[in-house]
């Protein structure tokens, strides 16, 4: 499956003599050819794209992520606010730098801009309903814009500064802070000045640990290196943004067969791989493709591919490829361990295969209120987020787990048969005896088809490893600690404790946010919303005065000062 502007040369490849071992395998098994003609190049490539994530075609390299690229955000605001992003960045306003390759890359960033240039990170709700200065103004990390702690004028050249620096421009950055210091010196504004030193002082630091790795005057640049061994792949891609290395992102394509090389796969991460964000500069492949087979690749970005490194750039490229190499041998590690470890399951439990799909539940409440349930599902030993689902209980009393355990069961496992979803191999109780009891009468209730079930509970004083294991014909039995079975249920229980958890504080800080105002006389459904908007949620609202309250839209003296009360 795939597009070109010329179908009968692209067809025509295909029957060249060069065709590598997939598309030989590819033409072997094919009976027809389909065509579909756009009205231009980007349809085809949405077609394209919506194609191959309906039909999964067998033969297609595939570079599929549920996450896209995050990046860091400057928005178009008087006082602009440095924040973390991913989507299309087409689709926000304000300048967008990266993308980076992970969410961890993009915060120290945004911590770094904080110490050096001291933007703001707030909502703009918040933003605009301050009055005073809040914390992060006190340890030097925001000037406070919203308390008019800084002059418009000032903030501007402080963000100037700050996108100068973003884009790798960091002696231009260092001059104009080293110019503002040296200003507020000669007007004898001491204090301002020595703030201006420290910040100087904090992009020294960072430009100095730079420069031993980086080239500040290098362009945007993506080395992507790539290894393929055994019907498996990885493609490694190091991106420099901004002039510094912001760290690397791996790539384990599907549907890769054991002919393919690794050009092949660079070939299908350069036709795909920049659908989702924009691409830099300069790309580095290794090993290179010729100049034909990146502009068959991706016609767009053939100009961008540099076809014969040298230097520091080949040194990148290779250094991409070997991580690559360690990258997969490692996944294959872990996925062979991970073999061994449902191996493991299955013959301690007596199942006829390693159970390649495992579903377990747990139930979490404070004090039994805002009762809630989770389903995790673990895919091949590995968690399958996608899949995970929570429950909010409705019918089980307050504080009674078994009942609770036994609606979330049921509810699941009904939807599950109603609507087709793929059914575990093995279920996983977070319990003992009695979610277990209550478990299998849920399952009845569903009308689900048999399957193992296993309850997991917890040891002496919730020690990891000690647990008792109710096991499918109803024994008790306790594992040893490193026994690999009980290490990958364990794994299971401890991911579906964590939704569950998560999803509980959710709903029980949410709950708190509206039962606060819910139980103050005079307080509406308008006048709630009004409140929350106008200060930025509930933190806003705990640090408003009685008079700002009374200020806003439909709130007198006297519901403010009920109010005021009412949140301390």
């Amino acid at each position: 499956m795939g597009k070109a502007l010329d179908l009968k040369k692209r067809v025509a490849s295909y029957f060249s003599g060069r065709a590598s071992p997939r598309i030989s395998l590819m033409l072997a098994a094919a009976a027809d050819v389909e065509a579909t003609v756009t009205a231009s190049e980007d349809e085809a490539l949405l077609l394209e794209n919506n194609l191959i994530k309906t039909l999964k075609p067998r033969y297609n390299i595939l570079f599929r992520d549920d996450k896209s690229y995050p990046f860091l955000r400057l928005t178009r605001h008087a006082f602009p606010r440095v924040m973390f992003h991913r989507g299309d960045p087409k689709k926000t306003d304000g300048e967008h730098f990266g993308p980076y390759p992970d969410s961890r890359a993009v915060r120290e960033s945004v911590d770094l801009v904080q110490r050096a240039f001291q933007l703001r990170t707030c909502a703009d709700s918040v933003f605009h309903n301050r009055s005073r200065p809040c914390l992060l103004h006190q340890v030097r990390r925001c000037s406070a814009p919203c308390v008019n702690k800084i002059s418009p004028a000032e903030y501007a050249a402080d963000a100037a500064r700050a996108r100068d620096f973003l884009r790798g421009k960091t002696d231009a950055a260092l001059e104009e802070m080293t110019r503002a210091m040296e200003a507020a010196s000669a007007r004898r504004e001491y204090e301002a000045a020595a703030a201006r030193r420290d910040r100087i002082r904090a992009v020294a630091v960072v430009v100095r640990k730079r420069s031993l790795v980086d080239d500040p005057a290098a362009p945007d640049a993506d080395y992507a290196g790539a290894c393929c061994e055994n019907g498996a792949a990885c493609v490694n891609v190091v991106m420099v943004r901004g002039g510094r290395s912001v760290g690397e992102r791996r790539l384990f394509p599907a549907h890769v067969e054991s002919g393919d090389a690794a050009e092949d796969i660079l070939a299908a991460f350069l036709a795909q791989g920049y659908r989702a964000s924009p691409p830099p500069k300069k790309i580095v492949l290794w090993p290179p493709l010729t100049a034909e087979a990146a502009r068959a690749a991706n016609p767009d970005l053939a100009d961008r591919v540099f076809h014969s490194p040298s230097g520091d750039a080949r040194a990148r490229a290779v250094a991409a490829a070997e991580n690559a190499r360690l990258a997969l041998a490692m996944r294959q590690a872990r996925g062979a361990a991970t073999a061994r470890k449902l191996a493991a399951v299955a013959e301690r439990l007596n199942l006829p295969a390693p159970p390649a799909r495992m579903e377990c539940f747990d139930v979490s409440h404070t004090m039994g209120q805002e009762t809630t349930a989770a389903r995790v599902v673990f895919a091949d030993g590995l968690p399958l987020p996608r899949e995970h689902r929570r429950f909010n209980i409705r019918l089980a009393a307050a504080g009674d787990d078994y009942a609770a355990m036994r609606e979330a069961v049921c509810r699941c496992y009904r939807r599950a048969l109603a609507e087709g979803w793929k059914l575990p191999d093995l279920i996983l109780i977070d319990g003992g005896v009695g979610q277990v009891a209550a478990a299998r009468e849920a399952l009845a209730e569903a009308k689900m088809p048999s399957t193992p079930m296993v309850g997991i509970a917890k040891g002496p004083e919730r020690k990891s490893g000690a647990e008792t294991l109710i096991l499918p014909d109803g024994e008790a039995a306790q594992w040893a600690p490193d026994d690999p079975a009980l290490l990958a249920l364990l794994a299971a229980r401890d991911e579906a404790h964590r939704f569950a958890v998560a999803g509980h504080r959710k709903r029980r800080e949410k709950k708190q946010k509206i039962s606060i105002l819910d139980d103050v006389e005079g307080i509406g459904p308008k006048a709630r919303r009004i409140l929350l908007e106008r200060f930025g949620g509930l933190k806003g609202l705990r640090a408003a005065s009685a008079a700002d309250l009374a200020d806003a839209e439909g709130i007198g003296p006297v519901l403010a000062e009920r109010v005021f009360r009412a949140l301390r």
